[in-house]
């Protein structure tokens, strides 16, 4: 046997394990490795707002989004979703006819996108300003020590772009077959990395917000390189191979055009966002920014990880041309979705302005800044229930390879969020901007719904909706709860008060949840409290090897 037939069993054998195991349990190994980077990257939120100005944390901010987007954009937005499908096609051919067709594949695409990432990050790093002036609002602009800082630290940061989408590549090899901890761990790294930033002294380098910026860059790089270790340990690092004709590359990158205007455009929302929120004043964009960020933590742990560990299970079903299947694993895993979903939404919307204070008001955040996030992160909350769906829902389409259609979507979206911000944000502020993300979210989700079963099969819609119905009362029950505690204590005057009524109120309103769900046989609810045992079981079973 040949080396190349060695690493063609491999890649066999790793994808006949994946497709034996259950979408929910992949998902929440993949939640389990998003949390440990999550919390860390709470801490490196707390820690810049406490030790950096306003002026400093929109600057970083916004010079931030720009390779951010990009990254959505050719990484995880459509590169990730077109290569999987494709991928996992070349798998199943290789297994059956012996063939080499998927390494051909990933080689290919490899030194290609290398040498796009090259043009694109240099690109970036010389046209930072321009680009800024596009994103930013003129009030920003025209503020000259604060956009001068704003392009120094884009200059700086805009090389994670090269190394974050490369981090997205391997990771989509990774996931096609099957292993999901490693990519949903890696992002520790990069937390790591910005944590250690806030830390250094100011004056170690020439302008304060430097250290911020270069803590992006070299995590980063440490995020994409841990990869190489589980790619090597598969036998799976791509080669360099120089075939742009290869048909199976032109059909991902024929895949990613509308991509880029679908998961991409659900992104331009917070560069929107960022555009509008410019023009709002000094604090604004980190408001938004930060709210941004305690929404993600829900989102990553359950809908990121639901709709990654989706994507390759979906597109078997449907190579296997088993419809009904895909239809039942949909709507199961987006009715979970929402199950957990509306916990954490109204979690977040009652208990804001507790949670905020905890985690944020020290240093130079103060009271006031904790009041402005509190008052964006309750609009937020509302978005997390589209937003999520959307994120679970959008890989069935991709798994039959329509990517123009979530695009389209997307497209209709954002242009609803432009033409009713402004006038939000006239009558309501910073508020008013976060509840057109939430309506754009909106009618994203309904096409996207409203017209599953038209582009890939027949939608279980009367078991989606009883379970709707049933998570819908749980959340009422959890709204009373936690607003009548919050009404019965007393008014906080320091951090451990704040922390007692956060425990108290949002304990008791989980626990009402929990309960009503249970009171009314919710089937998420059992799917869920059943795949965590097994989960736990199998983690701290004692090795009967020993």
């Amino acid at each position: 046997m040949t080396p190349q037939d060695r690493k063609t069993d491999q890649f066999s054998s790793e994808s006949s394990k994946k497709r034996k195991s259950s979408v929910i349990l992949k998902a929440l190994m993949m939640a389990a490795g998003t949390f440990s980077s999550r919390i860390l990257g709470l801490i490196r939120e707390i820690a810049l707002a406490a030790f950096f100005d306003r002026t400093v944390t929109d600057a970083w901010t916004a010079a931030f989004r720009l390779p951010n987007l990009f990254r959505r954009l050719l990484g995880e937005g459509s590169l990730s979703v077109s290569l999987q499908p494709i991928l996992i096609q070349a798998q199943i051919e290789d297994e059956k006819w012996g063939g080499q067709k998927a390494f051909n594949l990933m080689a290919s695409l490899h030194l290609l996108l290398i040498i796009v990432l090259s043009v694109l990050t240099v690109a970036g790093i010389l046209f930072s300003g321009p680009l800024l002036e596009l994103v930013l609002d003129s009030a920003y602009t025209q503020n000259g020590e604060a956009f001068a800082l704003t392009v120094r630290l884009a200059q700086i940061m805009f090389g994670f772009l090269f190394f974050i989408c490369l981090f997205a590549y391997y990771m989509a090899i990774l996931n096609s077959v099957g292993s999901f901890g490693w990519p949903a761990a890696a992002p520790v790294f990069f937390n790591i990395s910005l944590i250690t930033s806030t830390l250094v002294p100011a004056d170690w380098l020439p302008v304060k917000g430097d250290t911020l910026a270069w803590g992006v860059l070299v995590g980063g790089f440490l995020q994409m390189a841990v990869l190489l270790y589980p790619l090597r340990q598969k036998k799976l690092i791509p080669k360099f191979k120089w075939n742009p004709g290869n048909p199976e590359v032109l059909k991902i990158l024929k895949n990613m055009v509308p991509g880029l205007l679908g998961l991409g455009l659900m992104q331009m929302t917070l560069l929107i966002n960022t555009h509008f929120a410019s023009s709002l004043g000094k604090g604004a964009i980190s408001y938004i920014y930060w709210a941004d960020r305690l929404l993600e933590l829900p989102l990553s742990l359950v809908s990121v990880s639901l709709g990654t560990a989706l994507l390759p299970a979906l597109a078997e079903y449907w190579l296997q041309n088993q419809k009904e299947k895909m239809a039942e694993v949909s709507e199961r895993y987006l009715s979970f979705n929402f199950f957990i979903g509306a916990m954490a939404a109204v979690g977040l919307y009652v208990l804001a302005l507790p949670l905020v204070k905890v985690l944020f008001e020290r240093g130079q955040f103060t009271p006031a800044d904790s009041v402005a996030v509190a008052s964006v992160l309750q609009v937020y909350s509302l978005t997390l229930i589209p937003v999520s769906a959307i994120r679970v829902l959008a890989p069935a389409y991709y798994a039959v390879k329509n990517t123009w259609f979530p695009a389209l979507c997307s497209a209709l979206a954002l242009g609803v969020h432009i033409l009713i911000a402004p006038w939000m944000m006239k009558e309501y502020g910073l508020q008013g901007l976060n509840f057109s993300s939430f309506v754009s979210a909106s009618v994203n989700i309904f096409f996207l719904l409203g017209f599953f079963s038209y582009f890939i099969t027949g939608f279980p819609w009367k078991i989606f909706l009883i379970k709707f119905l049933k998570t819908s009362l749980a959340a009422g029950v959890m709204i009373f709860i936690c607003q009548k505690i919050l009404d019965q204590l007393p008014i906080a005057s320091s951090l451990s008060s704040w922390i007692y009524i956060l425990v108290i109120s949002g304990g008791c309103g989980i626990a009402g949840y929990l309960l009503t769900s249970s009171i009314l046989k919710h089937p998420d609810m059992y799917s869920f409290t059943s795949r965590l045992r097994t989960v736990l079981k199998s983690r701290f079973k004692p090795d009967s090897r020993k």
